[in-house]
């Protein structure tokens, strides 16, 4: 944030202790890397209940084979109840000179000639190409204040080429959301008051609940992002980017139809929240998904740190959680490694299932006034969240 705004000192201590001091997440999961464990993996991030329970995928890069098996540890870090349902691997081989990425669904596409962007450009025509078009250390996060256009969402488009007669094309995405936006589960949780535990309900039991609030995140685009392609007719919606992390980014991959596109540029544009997303890069892929081989390995052993076994809680998606109620709650889980393919490349994947619950102070009466503007107000969540981080900054700040 520093190096791209040339904030005050006081500012960049302020969004350091962010990290250290407001981190609302989900599940780490580290890798055994054949010498030890590596943060790896930040599963199912957003889903805050039962009701909003969802299947993520992501890669484990870090994660090595050992006389046989792979081995991961699960572990809370956060203050927060954690509820993991499903654990198992998708090893992936596929053909020499692929990748391989999942979309929001879990559907595996191949990569094999990605197209970096030419350009990329915010309402302001600063040029953010450098910034977005490789995965590494330069993250493009503003922070939640409002921008020079007193917006409080940004407004970026990105240039890749399009071959002729390109009809399908697959964005590549290596993004998650913003450490503020995490840190706003808990903020616009805490408006509820002490009628939380009646949303919560709600929401579990009322698929009309759960819609709603599904749909509402849509519309602010908080935790999912809209894409949009440029067509004769205009912006088109063609797509929608979930969110991750905060702490590790993984590529998903948006299929788009670009079948309407005219000329030799695809033109995509998004609408982020500040605060909200950490955009790393972006690139897009022509080629057709080629043939791969999936196996599904399920967990062959899972110890709790009391050595107890908890693999009946981890195999399937049922009524059965492995609950880690406390922060240093941790698991231990092994999966038997597959025999290596002969002139294959492979990606091990993670395929988990699972919600949390943040632990909350006591609440007093709910803030109805501000919860019906948020309900009824587009972009009432993204100022109260440039709200809440002024006062951070005000109160932190040395």
């Amino acid at each position: 944030i520093g190096a791209v705004f040339g904030v005050t000192a006081g500012v960049l201590a302020a969004s350091i202790l962010i990290v250290l001091a407001t981190k609302e997440s989900c599940p780490f999961v580290y890798s055994w890397d054949g010498s030890g464990y590596v943060f790896d993996a930040e599963p199912y991030g957003g889903a805050i209940t039962r009701g909003l329970e969802r299947d993520d995928y992501g890669e484990l890069e870090q994660l090595v084979a050992s006389d046989g098996a792979y081995r991961l540890r699960l572990r809370n870090e956060v203050n927060e109840v954690q509820y993991t349902n499903q654990l198992e691997l998708m090893v992936v081989d596929h053909p020499a000179g692929t990748r391989v990425a999942v979309d929001r669904d879990g559907g595996l596409h191949t990569l094999r000639a990605l197209g970096l962007l030419r350009w990329a450009r915010d309402a302001q025509d600063r040029d953010l190409r450098p910034w977005l078009d490789s995965t590494d250390s330069r993250i493009w996060e503003p922070p939640a204040v409002p921008g020079p256009d007193s917006s409080y969402r940004q407004d970026i488009v990105l240039a890749f080429p399009k071959p002729d007669g390109a009809r399908r094309a697959k964005l590549v995405a290596n993004v998650a959301t913003g450490l503020w936006g995490s840190h706003m589960f808990r903020a616009m949780l805490e408006l509820r008051g002490n009628q939380v535990s009646a949303w919560y309900a709600a929401v579990d039991g009322r698929p009309s609940a759960r819609d709603s609030a599904l749909a509402w995140n849509v519309r602010e685009e908080l935790y999912e992002l809209k894409i949009y392609v440029e067509e004769p007719t205009g912006w088109e919606l063609r797509g929608l980017l979930q969110g991750g992390g905060p702490f590790i980014a993984e590529d998903r991959v948006v299929p788009l139809d670009v079948s309407r596109v005219v000329g030799p540029e695809l033109h995509i544009r998004i609408r982020p929240p500040r605060g909200f997303w950490a955009l790393n890069s972006f690139a897009v892929d022509y080629s057709a998904d080629e043939a791969v081989r999936v196996t599904r390995v399920p967990p062959s052993a899972a110890r709790d740190a009391e050595g107890r076994s908890v693999l009946a809680a981890l195999r399937a998606a049922d009524d059965d959680y492995y609950a880690m109620p406390r922060t240093g709650d941790r698991a231990e889980v092994t999966f038997a490694a597959p025999p290596a393919v002969p002139g294959a490349s492979r990606t091990v994947l993670l395929h988990s299932r699972g919600y949390y619950r943040l632990n909350l102070p006591p609440g007093g009466e709910p803030d109805t006034a501000a919860l019906r503007r948020m309900t009824e107000v587009p972009g009432t969540a993204s100022r109260l969240a440039a709200a809440a981080y002024s006062a951070y900054v005000r109160t932190r700040a040395p």
